[in-house]
C-alpha cells in the first residue's frame, strides 16, 4: 500500500506540473482531498510527493484552483512539514506556501496569513532563517519580509516581525467551477482515465 501510495502521488504531481486543464482534471477527479490527507498522514516518502503535487498545483493553478486547495486545509499539513530536515522538502513546501500568498487576492490575504500563524507556520518560517541552506533562508526571509509585518512581540525574532492585518477577513475562498479557464481537458487529457488507488 505505502508503494501504491508513493506512486500515485508521484503520477499526480507530473499532471499537476502541466496547464491548468490538467490541473483541473485532479480537482474534477476529487483526488486533491487524498493528496493533502497523505500529505497530512503518509510516511514520509509519501509526503514528498505529495508536497511536489500540491506545490506544483500551486504554480501552474488559476487563482480558483489554488484557492480551492486553501478551502481544502492544505495550509496546515503545508507547515506541519516545515519542521522536517530534509532540504528539498523544506523548499517544496515553501514554494507551495509562497506561491498561495501570491496568488491570493488582496481581499483574502489576511485570511490565507492568519491559517499560516494559527497552526504554527509562522514561527517554523521564522525558525528556518537560520536554517544553513541559503535557498531556504532567502525563501523564508522574503515571505516574512512581503506578508508579515511588525505589529507585536508575540515572536522572537531579530526584525519583530509579526502578522499583516490590513484587509477585511472573509470565511471561505469562492470557487469558480464555471471559470473558463478551468474546462475539462480535451480528448488528448481525459480525466475519466484518472483511477488512483490510495
Amino acid at each position: 500500500m505505502l508503494i501504491q501510495n508513493i506512486e500515485a502521488a508521484w503520477l499526480l504531481s507530473n499532471i499537476t506540473a502541466g496547464n491548468q486543464q490538467q490541473v483541473q482534471a485532479v480537482i474534477d477527479a476529487q483526488l486533491i482531498p487524498d493528496v493533502i490527507h497523505h500529505l497530512q498522514h503518509g510516511e514520509i516518502q509519501t509526503q514528498k510527493e505529495a508536497s511536489w503535487c500540491i506545490s506544483n498545483l500551486t504554480m501552474n493553478g488559476s487563482v480558483q484552483q489554488i484557492q480551492y486547495i486553501v478551502n481544502l486545509h492544505v495550509i496546515p499539513p503545508l507547515c506541519n512539514l516545515l519542521q522536517q530536515q530534509d532540504a528539498q522538502l523544506l523548499q517544496v513546501c515553501l514554494d507551495a506556501l509562497h506561491n498561495i500568498l501570491k496568488q491570493t487576492p488582496e481581499e483574502n490575504l489576511e485570511e490565507v496569513t492568519m491559517k499560516i500563524e494559527e497552526c504554527g507556520g509562522l514561527d517554523k518560517i521564522e525558525n528556518l532563517q537560520t536554517y544553513s541552506n541559503n535557498e531556504i533562508y532567502q525563501q523564508s526571509y522574503e515571505i516574512i519580509e512581503k506578508y508579515f509585518t511588525n505589529e507585536n512581540d508575540c515572536h522572537d525574532h531579530d526584525d519583530d516581525i509579526s502578522y499583516m492585518s490590513q484587509v477585511p477577513n472573509q470565511d471561505v475562498f469562492p470557487f469558480g467551477n464555471n471559470s473558463a479557464n478551468q474546462t475539462v481537458p480535451d480528448n488528448n487529457f481525459n480525466q475519466n482515465n484518472l483511477h488512483f488507488q490510495f
